[in-house]
């Protein structure tokens, strides 16, 4: 697995832990226009997978960036470096900040 692996659940062997809160505690997550004809149970909506990851992160071709899970993940980082042939993969509903993007 990669050590770049961002879920929710949070995956134990991940090395980033996240803390996990509410929907309503995130702005990235806020629902700005509710739909009229929907009931949401504040109860039963999913918690956010949080993730700040401080250090540099280096993405290469055997250590992609996975963002992934059945729940939502929100996650910010420092700078984030793509080496050729380096991958981003979001499979999940995410709120992504990244500060500082290279590309090489």
């Amino acid at each position: 697995m990669s050590k770049l692996f961002f879920s929710n659940p949070p995956h134990p062997d991940a090395q980033y832990q996240p803390v996990m809160k509410d929907l309503s505690e995130l702005d990235g997550f806020k629902n700005h226009a509710p739909a009229t004809n929907v009931k949401f149970d504040q109860g039963n909506l999913p918690k956010v997978a949080v993730y700040a990851v401080t250090e540099d992160v280096v993405v290469t071709p055997s250590n992609p960036l996975v963002i992934s899970g059945n729940g939502p993940v929100s996650v910010s980082y420092g700078t984030v470096t793509i080496e050729p042939g380096g991958q981003i993969k979001v499979l999940t509903t995410a709120d992504i900040k990244i500060q500082k993007l290279i590309k090489k």
